[in-house]
């Protein structure tokens, strides 16, 4: 599987993208071909640069849940290409080395990240106002997305983890049903917590316990970016 990040620029080709790492970043980064390479460690991501998408404002708007402001979304719509970053590393300290291949691709020229595993979608200044290493509350909500259908409500985008996904039933009220799946994804990435199926989890002693099924990601089946090729764990009430 591949983590895709979506970046409208404000360039309009690859050769003012190369210019720019050139002018700004040429002692930390180099873009060569397709390439976009780490000088301090050697870590690099695959780059590809698109036209303009005249859907890109909306993508972001829906992808931060309207909390973007009118003028980052008009930036937005006014952006001339588009940067897909590209790796096949997932985890969570690959997650950290590929925020600085994001950083820099803002600092030269960009408007804003969308992670296209989730559809979590963050203006500029959203962006580098997060501190990721003071909060990792923040960090799991910046990549994964909580929705719900008639069915379940579910995580999309643990696959950046390199995690499964989780879902409960809809019978569960929806403040709780966020709750439990965050607790439940925060507690399997950041305490390293090696969770199986067949096993239980409950947010505390005395608080309601759920059965864990690990299964095919058969809510996002077919849907190439969203899909978790690790699964999904079934929270079923006991």
């Amino acid at each position: 599987m591949e983590v895709v990040v979506c970046i409208p620029l404000v360039l309009e080709s690859h050769d003012a993208f190369r210019d720019q790492v050139l002018s700004v970043a040429r002692d930390r980064f180099l873009f060569a071909g397709q390439i976009l390479m780490s000088i301090v460690n050697s870590a690099a991501v695959k780059c590809e640069i698109h036209e303009v998408d005249p859907d890109m404002a909306l993508a972001f708007e829906l992808g931060a849940q309207q909390a973007i402001p009118e003028n980052d979304l008009a930036a937005i719509a006014g952006h001339r290409s588009v940067m897909y970053l590209i790796t096949d590393r997932t985890g969570l300290t690959e997650l950290h080395q590929l925020h600085t291949f994001i950083d820099v691709t803002l600092e030269c020229g960009g408007l804003g990240g969308k992670f296209e595993n989730s559809g979590v979608a963050h203006s500029l200044s959203s962006w580098q106002q997060k501190k990721f290493c003071e909060n990792n509350l923040d960090l799991l909500q910046s990549h994964v997305m909580l929705t719900g259908d008639e069915d379940s409500f579910y995580s999309t985008g643990m696959h950046i983890f390199g995690l499964p996904d989780a879902a409960v039933p809809a019978s569960i009220e929806n403040r709780a049903a966020a709750r439990l799946l965050t607790e439940f994804n925060h507690y399997r990435i950041f305490e390293a917590a090696q969770v199986k199926d067949g096993q239980t989890f409950s947010l505390a002693a005395d608080a309601p316990r759920f059965r864990l099924h690990l299964k095919e990601d058969e809510i996002n089946a077919g849907q190439e970016c969203f899909v978790n090729p690790y699964g999904r764990f079934l929270l079923e009430p006991l």
